[in-house]
């Protein structure tokens, strides 16, 4: 598979000599969130990062999305470079489930206002048509239609997070990133998004990147996982085998801190 994304060689940076630091005359380097990280995500396929909190990860895939600035280093998308200020097409065609919906969703719009409001806004399909498209769209992610006349609070976590991988498919993106997208969801509801993500990626062809603590995760939805550490990628390659032989140390820690993982991959050995 060709790749839809490409990540070259990209350093992101945070800070530097606050206002003290200039009156005192005291050196203050800024923070290197994202360390010289190139990858690729093929078309049609399925990344997952991993590694522990401040590793980069989520900020590596903000930069994508054109949420930071790069440094250094370039970032191509489907073989163009992309250009701080991303046009409109660029835009819709990369979106993002983010780790809490309720945060994201206005609580005063119905589920079917915000699907319909994005419809029309960026005029996905003609006026005629988006009434139908919201019906197709709440079917996707296996909601009721009674959910259409429901506002946020009126929704579960795990139907929160329908709605907001819903409203990522509206724009019908060629990409999308999930950030932590069920790790604020009960086990049991946990497995119901992963399958839905899972069904996705095979109806709709959309191009995924998973964001992730959760190696049970990757391993189940991705092809690919990526190690990150301290900015920096350490490991990458396809999942089973970066899983039951990793090379990096680091690795070997996240998955002696995953129980259920660790004895998974220790039965596939025998």
């Amino acid at each position: 598979m060709s790749p839809l994304l490409e990540i070259d060689h990209v350093t992101v940076t945070f800070g530097g000599p606050s206002l003290l630091d200039r009156v005192l005359r005291r050196e203050a380097a800024p923070l290197v969130a994202v360390d010289d990280v190139s990858l690729s995500v093929p078309a049609g396929g399925a990344v997952g990062i991993v590694g522990e909190s401040g590793s980069g990860k989520s900020t590596l895939m903000r930069t994508v999305l054109g949420l930071h600035a790069p440094d250094a280093g370039e970032i191509r998308f489907r073989g163009a470079p992309l250009r701080p200020k991303r046009d409109l097409a660029t835009r819709r065609a990369m979106q993002m489930v983010f780790q809490d919906p309720g945060t994201t969703l206005n609580p005063a719009l119905t589920v079917g206002a915000t699907l319909e409001e994005l419809l029309r806004v960026h005029q996905v399909v003609p006026a005629a048509q988006v009434d139908s498209r919201v019906k197709q769209l709440l079917d996707l992610v296996h909601l009721p239609s009674a959910v259409r006349e429901a506002r946020p609070a009126r929704l579960s976590g795990g139907q929160k997070q329908r709605v907001a991988i819903a409203r990522a498919l509206a724009l019908e993106p060629e990409l999308i990133v999930a950030d932590e997208a069920t790790s604020a969801l009960d086990v049991v509801v946990q497995a119901s998004v992963l399958d839905l993500l899972a069904e996705l990626r095979s109806t709709t062809q959309v191009t995924l990147v998973c964001i992730s603590h959760d190696l049970d995760l990757v391993r189940y939805l991705c092809d690919t996982a990526v190690v990150m550490r301290r900015g920096r990628v350490v490991e990458q390659g396809d999942v089973g085998a970066l899983f039951a032989v990793p090379s990096d140390p680091y690795t070997a820690e996240l998955i002696a801190a995953a129980p259920s993982l660790a004895r998974t991959t220790e039965q596939d050995l025998v």
